[in-house]
């Protein structure tokens, strides 16, 4: 039985796996399994990866069942102890699986979790993600501002939540907690895995030294309507399923302000009717969210003080200023 069985998902990516694969056949640790579940792609991505990849295990869904279902659907297939989920436009650096297997067996019973370091792929000194939390109107927020060498990346460190384009799951806990939530599709899936970890007890633990090179927004466009759409509803699902009362009450004028602003925004960029679709399937999945609160919160109570320990507590108009800030240097570039 391999220690890590290293799923990549994969939808019309073809182009992308020969850099992701290699990365991972070239590694000096050898003790893991790759599994490749394609989405019901149509650039033959499947045919290739069995002629030039024999080693290489591949499930073949009949449909797009997104990044939650996809992922699902390799865990039947999976020898290993962990599940390591990996997106397809990635590249593992030097030693990634070495310093997983490394955290893996230094941890403490509750570390059942880890996140690798995500780089821009094309300028590795910068952050992509460092472990994800949430802003307190759950926007998320992934450390994609600072340089990779920056001191809080100089160790191992407790995270919120692991994102899902390079994440470690013990796979006992992963099955236990059920796998991804298949109602989010895709976007916000792995911070909802990662608070149903942290409900349970869980540390989620960050490893510098493994370190992921990623392109980012390869399958599905950074400000598409798409991902406008899926963003939008799945942080109000977020909220529904697990944000406390308390919470929700004492961030309700910045949540309200983003609102606000968010759909202001995207009635410039011209997708106010799939903004309006969203707040649509909300209310129409309301009943079945508000069960799945009912059910984490009697199973898994957290208290407003403790969940408010993992949230990023920036000031909105602070968090704003930055924003406007950033978009005004990408744009100058």
């Amino acid at each position: 039985m391999p220690l890590i069985s290293i799923i990549i998902l994969n939808y019309n990516g073809k182009h992308h796996l020969r850099e992701c694969l290699d990365s991972i056949f070239n590694q000096n640790f050898t003790d893991f399994e790759v599994i490749l579940v394609d989405n019901n792609s149509t650039d033959s991505s499947v045919l290739w990866v069995r002629e030039n990849y024999p080693k290489v295990k591949t499930v073949e869904n009949k449909s797009n069942l997104g990044f939650a279902g996809g992922n699902n659907c390799a865990l039947p297939y999976a020898l290993g102890e962990w599940v390591f989920f990996l997106n397809n436009d990635t590249m593992l650096e030097n030693n990634c699986l070495a310093e997983i297997a490394k955290g893996i067996s230094e941890r403490k019973t509750n570390h059942l979790v880890f996140a690798p370091l995500m780089v821009n792929f094309d300028e590795p000194t910068k952050v992509d993600s460092g472990g994800d939390c949430l802003y307190p109107w759950c926007l998320g927020y992934k450390y994609e501002d600072l340089e990779a060498d920056d001191a809080i990346f100089a160790d191992k460190r407790e995270i919120m939540s692991a994102c899902g384009g390079g994440a470690v799951f013990n796979k006992e806990l992963f099955n236990k907690i059920g796998g991804f939530d298949e109602d989010f599709f895709l976007i916000y899936e792995d911070v909802d895995l990662s608070l149903m970890a942290k409900r349970m007890g869980v540390e989620i633990w960050m490893l510098p030294k493994a370190k992921i090179r990623h392109k980012g927004c390869a399958t599905i466009v950074q400000h598409s309507a798409q991902r406008m759409y899926f963003a939008e509803r799945n942080k109000f699902y977020l909220k529904i399923k697990h944000y406390p009362l308390i919470t929700l009450l004492k961030y309700s004028p910045q949540i309200f302000l983003f609102q606000v602003l968010s759909m202001v925004l995207c009635t410039f960029r011209g997708y106010f009717f799939m903004r309006l679709k969203a707040y649509i399937d909300i209310l129409r999945n309301l009943p079945k969210m508000l069960k799945k609160r009912k059910k984490i919160f009697a199973d898994y109570p957290m208290s407003g003080k403790e969940f408010e320990k993992f949230l990023y507590k920036k000031s909105f108009f602070k968090w704003l200023s930055t924003h406007k800030h950033k978009k005004a240097n990408r744009s100058r570039h």
